[in-house]
């Protein structure tokens, strides 16, 4: 799980191997049962998103660092695919929607999807801050406790 660029890790550390040749293609397969992306960059890709276990991504509409769009087409060709990724995008949130600071510009933070390359609005949005631990909570419980159960 992890924040903005954490969340984009999360979500390049989920991605399946292209082959079972590559470095820790095998211990990835076998080492996640699921992951969550805040805030994520959701890079367009060639080909389809394919995660090796249940991915959720949660994103404010109005973030205008890393932008939802891109995440909506991400789990729209993933599930598409019939790969498990599911997205929640918040209306009216910004970036950092889990936190307590106040909404604010700054225009001086290097932002590639900004005029200009810079500038980027953060701050807490409370509601999406409350309901994504409810989702988180329940996509974990519904994932892991899943893979946590004796045969």
């Amino acid at each position: 799980m992890g924040g903005s660029h954490g969340g984009t890790t999360t979500l390049t550390t989920m991605m399946a191997s292209e082959s079972d040749t590559q470095p820790l293609a095998g211990e990835k397969r076998a080492g996640f049962a699921a992951g969550v992306a805040l805030y994520p960059r959701c890079a367009v890709r060639s080909g389809v998103y394919r995660p090796v276990a249940p991915v959720l991504i949660l994103i404010g509409e109005k973030d205008d660092w890393t932008l939802a769009e891109p995440c909506r087409k991400l789990v729209e060709t993933a599930r598409q695919a019939g790969h498990p990724v599911a997205i929640k995008v918040y209306p009216g949130a910004h970036h950092s929607f889990d936190s307590p600071n106040p909404v604010r510009y700054v225009a001086t933070r290097i932002n590639p999807n900004a005029p200009g390359g810079r500038g980027a609005t953060t701050g807490g949005d409370p509601a999406a801050w409350a309901d994504s631990i409810r989702e988180v909570v329940a996509f974990l419980d519904r994932h892991l406790t899943q893979t946590m159960r004796p045969q």
